[in-house]
């Protein structure tokens, strides 16, 4: 049997209120949990969370396509996202939602020589992202493929 696969962060406060995460040798700081401030200096932790599951499903594609030997000129990622109740999650009294997310869409730009082929990639990416999984127990995901010339 296959050991369970462990992953480990640390993650500390900054002075500014921000906080640091610390893996295997990379930092990056994380920001508010939610922001609605164009401005805000910092990347949020709800959009880190959507980069890395647009990430995942880019990085996935492309991998897949080297392992079939599939040519993909190019994948790009539009992720959006909906909180079920803004107001919930700034804390407003009176708040009829929660401050989680309520859906999540990703639509994937991707680019071949074999459509059907590219297809058939998409499909085997979501079927195998570790984040496709985990947030469709909790959000509705509406995950689409658009092939591009």
């Amino acid at each position: 049997m296959v050991e369970p696969a462990g992953f480990s962060l640390r993650i500390s406060s900054t002075p500014e209120g921000a906080a640091s995460a610390f893996v295997r040798k990379h930092r990056f700081t994380v920001g508010a949990p939610v922001t609605f401030d164009e401005d805000d200096p910092h990347v949020s932790a709800l959009e880190y969370v959507l980069g890395a599951f647009g990430g995942e499903l880019v990085s996935g594609l492309m991998a897949g396509a080297r392992a079939r030997h599939l040519a993909v000129h190019h994948a790009e990622a539009v992720v959006k996202a909906e909180l079920d109740d803004p107001l919930a999650t700034l804390g407003v009294v009176g708040a009829s939602g929660h401050p989680g997310l309520a859906r999540v869409h990703v639509k994937l730009y991707a680019s071949g020589d074999d459509e059907q082929g590219l297809r058939d990639l998409w499909k085997q990416t979501l079927e195998r992202s570790t984040l496709v999984r985990t947030l469709r127990a909790a959000v509705r995901l509406e995950l689409e493929l658009a092939l591009t010339p």
